[in-house]
């Protein structure tokens, strides 16, 4: 950490203070998550509890202090005993000239106002003794209604010398600063908040952010854009609403963030291909398998949604007493999911006479199949009820998540992680369900009769899978709700390819066939390689994607042939991607146009999966065209969305236009 740098910007910053109190908890209390409505401070002064700020785990005790940006969601887990801490909100912007300084030499998101961190000071008393005088003036100000203008001044100094501080201990001590990943906190606000009127603006106003970059960003990570992706929750929502509920389409509409009907009806028609009306219809005429008018009775089985700490309608989930305390408020959890899961396993005894009685970890249900990898996917359509598992045997597994019991040959695995599909493609096991993600040029043929999940997590549709494994993000709300399902194992991006292909092994039990696939890679690695390093020789590799018709990024070994362009065979990147994007481990660089020539290698790949509209001008002109790669005809372009994951599928895809491009003859 450059402590003089994050100095300068603090001092270049125009800072407000939200909000600054003193939260006690009593033992056994459980606040809800909620999502950070400004950067905040949360100091521990008694107790202890799991701390998770978007899924990252903190073991809070007393004297931890925890740090997050804008829109991060945090959700605390006390241990049996009280649990104390104080919270200080504060909104620091950066002048546009200040702004247009400090981002020539970081991303957005490596502003210290946005940074995620937790540790215990090596000398906590003056960062107590500070947070404590913050609290009493900030409360007299109050006490004035808003007249102690005195006091709002103090409390501001006394917050500068706060984080003077924190950053002199964080200095010393070298704690690990992590940046938010912005699209997975995008991508969950949109889950919880899609009924309202989202839009780019609010949305780079919610998360502190521009909406060039909010907007570059999420398609580089999704390749799609963000309106898009909102529409597609939407869309899916209200496809529920009509074969769940009687609500008329206005109703329904209004539940989907829509207030104009028509226009609500167009973009259905424009996503489907058919009219509200006529989905409903289909669904009916489907069979009552789809149709359920029992939800209509109240419970919801959309995902719970998140309170925001500070409402905006005045109407918030705590209460303060006369010492500035606050009492956090216990709700309830939704019963939608426990209705349905109770449900199923009625109609499952009813129809079988007998339910398989072995549970996965925290697993409310049996569920299980006798087809095989193969046929298991044909009959991924139905409402599967009363199966048995080839496999009663349940083994215990580690993965991200912890230990998960999981049964020892599982048959009917749905992928929410869908980007991870191709692992379990490779041994020879077909999902059930997976992600949108999934199905891309390179999966043709491989997915047939799989159902396809969407970019978001549909419970109900899951549920009706009836599967006996499931795969996801290591994002902590939805393995909870999941593993009311079936036994949920978490996988994380990061994990080389053939540790994590192993690790597939180990949890469908195809180990053997995990070791088979490696061998026969790298054969194909050793055949190759030689070839490829002698067509190359000391020549440098790039490969680009767009962003915007001013800027580009450069990958790493980041998906996009990257694996086997400087994992596999070891050729060599220009040096400024060398140390921006391959040793930093960021894995990517931006880049202004004006960098061209001097990331440009000699050899250049261009994946055309991401980039708006305009993104393939970055890739004509002058600047361009006297690139010494393009004068040569080295560029190579792959369109397809597979090009961008690594998993080992789309890497067998990748490996032979990587081999055909480098050695082809000139």
């Amino acid at each position: 950490m450059n402590v003089q740098e994050h100095l300068r910007i603090w001092n270049d910053a125009a800072l407000k203070l939200m909000d600054v109190r003193h939260i006690r908890m009593k033992a056994g209390e459980h606040a809800s998550p909620y999502l950070l409505p400004a950067s905040a401070y949360l100091y521990v002064t008694h107790g202890s509890a799991t701390l998770l700020l978007d899924g990252n785990e903190h073991a809070a005790t007393t004297y931890y202090m925890l740090h997050g940006g804008k829109g991060a969601r945090l959700e605390m887990i006390p241990a049996n005993e009280a649990f104390h801490y104080y919270l200080i909100f504060y909104k620091a912007t950066l002048s546009l000239s200040g702004k247009q300084q400090t981002l020539r030499h970081m991303d957005q998101q490596q502003l210290p106002f946005h940074l995620q961190y937790g540790f215990i000071p090596l000398h906590p008393a003056l960062l107590y003794e500070l947070a404590e005088r913050m609290l009493g003036e900030w409360l007299a100000q109050e006490q004035e209604q808003g007249q102690g203008r005195l006091e709002r001044f103090h409390v501001k100094t006394l917050f500068y010398q706060f984080v003077y501080e924190l950053l002199r201990q964080l200095d010393q001590q070298q704690v690990s600063l992590a940046k938010p990943n912005v699209t997975t906190q995008l991508i969950r606000y949109m889950q919880e908040y899609y009924a309202g009127p989202l839009t780019l603006e609010t949305l780079a106003h919610t998360f502190h952010y521009s909406v060039p970059y909010l907007s570059k960003h999420f398609r580089r990570e999704t390749g799609t854009s963000i309106i898009d992706y909102l529409i597609g929750i939407r869309m899916r929502r209200a496809g529920a609403l009509l074969q769940q509920t009687h609500l008329s389409l206005q109703e329904i509409a209004t539940r989907v963030g829509y207030t104009d009907v028509s226009y609500f009806i167009r973009v259905f028609k424009k996503h489907t291909g058919i009219t509200p009306k006529q989905y409903r219809e289909q669904s009916i005429q489907a069979g009552g398998s789809s149709y359920h008018p029992i939800i209509r009775l109240g419970s919801s089985i959309a995902p719970r949604r998140l309170r925001r700490y500070i409402d905006n309608s005045g109407d918030n989930d705590y209460q303060y007493n006369e010492k500035g305390d606050l009492q956090m408020d216990r709700r309830t959890l939704p019963v939608g999911i426990t209705l349905l899961l109770c449900l199923t396993l009625l109609l499952s005894a009813c129809s079988s006479g007998s339910v398989n009685t072995n549970r996965g970890a925290g697993t409310n249900m049996a569920t299980s199949s006798t087809a095989g990898a193969e046929s298991g996917a044909n009959n991924s359509g139905k409402t599967a009820t009363g199966h048995t598992s080839n496999s009663s045997e349940m083994i215990t597994y580690s993965g991200p998540n912890g230990e998960v019991q999981i049964h020892k040959n599982p048959q009917r695995v749905v992928m929410v992680a869908g980007a991870f599909t191709g692992y379990l493609l490779a041994l020879g096991l077909k999902p059930v369900g997976t992600g949108d993600e999934s199905f891309n040029d390179y999966t043709v043929g491989k997915l047939d009769n799989v159902v396809n999940l969407g970019n978001e997590v549909p419970y109900e549709k899951i549920l009706e899978l009836q599967p006996d494994l499931i795969v996801v993000w290591n994002d902590p709300q939805t393995i909870e709700e999941l593993s009311k399902i079936a036994p949920t194992v978490a996988v994380e991006y990061g994990t080389p390819l053939r540790e994590q292909l192993m690790e597939f092994g180990k949890m469908t039990g195809r180990e053997e066939q995990a070791r088979a696939w490696i061998a026969e890679w790298d054969a194909k690695i050793a055949q190759y390689k030689p070839l490829v390093k002698e067509a190359v020789g000391d020549r440098t590799v790039s490969i680009f994607d767009s962003g915007s018709a001013k800027e580009f990024y450069a990958y790493g070994s980041f998906g996009r042939g990257g694996d086997i362009i400087y994992g596999e065979f070891d050729l060599k990147a220009p040096p400024i991607i060398q140390k921006e994007a391959i040793d930093s481990g960021k894995g990517w660089a931006k880049l202004s146009l004006e960098l061209l020539p001097e990331y440009a290698g000699d050899y250049i790949f261009i994946s055309g999966w991401t980039g708006d509209d305009h993104a393939s001008e970055v890739f004509e002109g002058t600047i361009w065209e006297k690139l010494p790669a393009v004068q040569n005809h080295r560029v190579y372009r792959e369109n397809s969305r597979g090009f961008v994951f690594s998993d080992p599928i789309s890497l067998e895809a990748q490996l032979q236009f990587v081999v055909d491009s480098l050695t082809k003859t000139e």
